[in-house]
């Protein structure tokens, strides 16, 4: 059976001080503890890997550079780019704080949080939500496409877009939001994709499971 194993980048600063970070801003990765990405490559490295795919911005790459760097079982597969993995646009709302948003436009904010698409969003050049998850899940139909019958691939991408992107592929709309350097296995049949594993995030150390949706 093929499996993308799909992960989501690390912190950035942008995360900890919940600034709304899409394909138009790429705040610098958190890279002073390597033991996060140290977890992630002990877990990862239990597998073999026929291929490894990145969203071309800067986080995303890092981390799985990062992690990659790490594998001492297996032979860590060459990184290719993908520009399908990158993550949702949030248009004018790049950068901006969520606890400002909330505070100026609450209704329009949780039609973000909730992605209902509106003229409202598209007027500020929030990418179309429908249309982001099916570029993933075209990416994704791309790499699969790739694997031979049994093979696994990496990829690194955006808690937003992985986690609609998911739902596309898989028809389970209830997936929640994506914890930092979390792993999600989609599995491939004949019939269409499931869900084999979703958010693990069990082999690193310091977790906070109560801090919200931080795929915003």
């Amino acid at each position: 059976m093929r499996r993308l194993f799909i992960i989501r980048h690390g912190k950035t600063q942008w995360n900890l001080a919940h600034r709304l970070q899409g394909a138009g801003a790429d705040s610098p990765l958190l890279t002073n503890d390597p033991q996060p990405f140290q977890q992630l490559a002990g877990y990862l490295d239990q597998y073999a890997f026929a291929a490894a795919y990145t969203s071309p911005l800067t986080r995303a790459y890092d981390t799985a550079t990062l992690t990659l760097g790490y594998f001492t079982r297996h032979p860590a597969p060459a990184l290719q780019v993908h520009s399908g993995l990158r993550e949702l646009s949030f248009g004018q709302w790049e950068g901006r704080a969520r606890a400002e948003l909330i505070a100026q436009t609450p209704e329009l904010f949780g039609q973000l949080s909730r992605r209902e698409y509106s003229p409202a969003l598209a007027e500020l050049g929030v990418e179309d939500f429908t249309a982001g998850r099916r570029r993933f899940a075209a990416a994704c139909g791309d790499i699969l496409a790739t694997l031979g019958p049994d093979e696994n691939a990496l990829v690194f991408s955006h808690g937003g877009i992985s986690q609609l992107g998911m739902r596309e592929l898989t028809g389970c709309e209830g997936l929640l939001g994506l914890k930092n350097l979390s792993t999600s296995i989609i599995a491939a049949t004949p019939h269409g994709c499931g869900v084999d594993a979703y958010n693990q995030t069990a082999y690193l150390t310091n977790v906070d499971l109560n801090e919200g949706n931080v795929s915003i």
